[in-house]
């Protein structure tokens, strides 16, 4: 893990005037690792575990006096929280990708979209974090398991064409997944706003495939 990029990510996080101003999260180098934890402190009373160690009632009795508006089922409330924590997990690595490749990458093109994603995904952790603590009382710090260290290693250890190939084809995997996990919650989530969001996320995740398929294909012969 990114030392640094931790540390930034909170201090950014905790600071909603320096987050507003759009302070840049950066990847410099591979340093000492941490493993983000996931950490309630919304006030005692409203307080609500992680889904997996919450009965489902407790989930949909906060949900429902919290809200004005339905509450979920309890099977909505446990979907719709893994959900998002395996988003923001899911997120947080490719916003990290994306600082690197604006570091690392050759062709404008792909540093001006990876900007793009940096910028989005970061304000959608946000979104879905908003949502956790507002909804069920959740507050949630991303995570990084041990593969996606690996992964971020290897792809820091590249640069030039090396590094353009494998960035590609390690985001197109990686929205390839965001896709299919947004296609689920369209269909299984409660909240209109979260369905809208997971729709927007596979339409924009799967136009960028598209165009990272077309620039392996057109700048490297890669299919």
């Amino acid at each position: 893990m990114f030392t640094s990029l931790i540390r930034a990510w909170r201090e950014r996080t905790s600071n909603p005037h320096r987050a507003a101003a759009g302070a840049k999260l950066h990847v410099t180098e591979l340093e000492g690792r941490v493993n983000p934890s996931h950490a309630v402190d919304v006030p005692v009373a409203a307080a609500v575990p992680p889904a997996a160690a919450v009965g489902d009632t407790a989930l949909v009795s906060f949900a429902a006096h919290h809200h004005q508006a339905s509450a979920p089922t309890r099977a909505e409330a446990r979907f719709e929280i893994k959900f998002m924590e395996g988003m923001i997990d899911h997120h947080m690595m490719a916003v990290m990708m994306s600082q690197l490749c604006q570091e690392r990458a050759v062709h404008e093109e792909l540093k001006a979209l990876c900007g793009e994603m940096e910028e989005a995904q970061t304000a959608e952790i946000a979104q879905m974090q908003t949502w956790l603590k507002d909804w069920y009382g959740i507050t949630y710090e991303p995570q990084m398991t041990r593969g996606m260290e690996r992964q971020m290693e290897k792809l820091a250890s590249l640069s030039g064409a090396a590094f353009e190939i494998k960035f590609m084809q390690m985001m197109t995997e990686h929205h390839e997944k965001a896709v299919k996990e947004g296609e689920r919650c369209v269909e299984r989530a409660s909240h209109p706003e979260l369905i809208e969001f997971c729709h927007d996320i596979v339409e924009t995740q799967t136009e960028e495939i598209q165009t990272m398929q077309t620039w392996l294909s057109t700048w490297y012969g890669v299919d």
